[in-house]
């Protein structure tokens, strides 16, 4: 849940990593709408974005939910404002941080998730929808340092 939850939010959000890391669940920076219509995402006190410049300081995400297609119930699993909703309620029990994404298992568990491994949680579920198409991924992660990143392409 902890991957989906983290691949729907970048994708819905268009937020880098660390700013995925800003968020938070405490009730100031968080707030659905009534019925799940929304959610309004505000990055927690203290949080300095790698561009801390205005636009960018104090900005406020937010999300509209996808409509009900009773033709394909099936789209509900990709709704990013219904997946934050069971993310949030499912690590309510353990969550010791109140970062968004925390740790679901181990001895971290319950504890804030590190933009490293948050940014694992992206490429393994990017990796996962492309084989579960029976594709191999195009564009391979295989050396990713602190200020470059070096990208191979697979057969394509």
């Amino acid at each position: 849940m902890s991957i989906k939850t983290a691949l729907l939010l970048a994708l819905a959000s268009f937020k880098r990593v660390g700013d995925l890391e800003g968020f938070s669940v405490d009730e100031s920076c968080l707030e659905f709408g009534p019925g799940l219509s929304h959610v309004v995402l505000r990055s927690r006190l203290g949080y300095v974005p790698k561009v801390p410049t205005t636009p960018f300081v104090d900005q406020v995400v937010n999300l509209q939910a996808l409509p009900q297609e009773e033709a394909d119930p099936a789209l509900a699993f990709l709704c990013p404002v219904r997946a934050l909703r069971v993310y949030i309620d499912r690590t309510q029990s353990f969550r010791t941080s109140d970062q968004l994404f925390v740790y679901y298992g181990g001895q971290q568990k319950g504890k804030a998730v590190s933009k490293q491994r948050l940014a694992h949680w992206l490429v393994d579920a990017i990796t996962q929808a492309y084989e579960s198409l029976g594709e191999i991924p195009w564009l391979v992660p295989h050396n990713i340092g602190r200020n470059n990143l070096t990208l191979s392409l697979g057969d394509m």
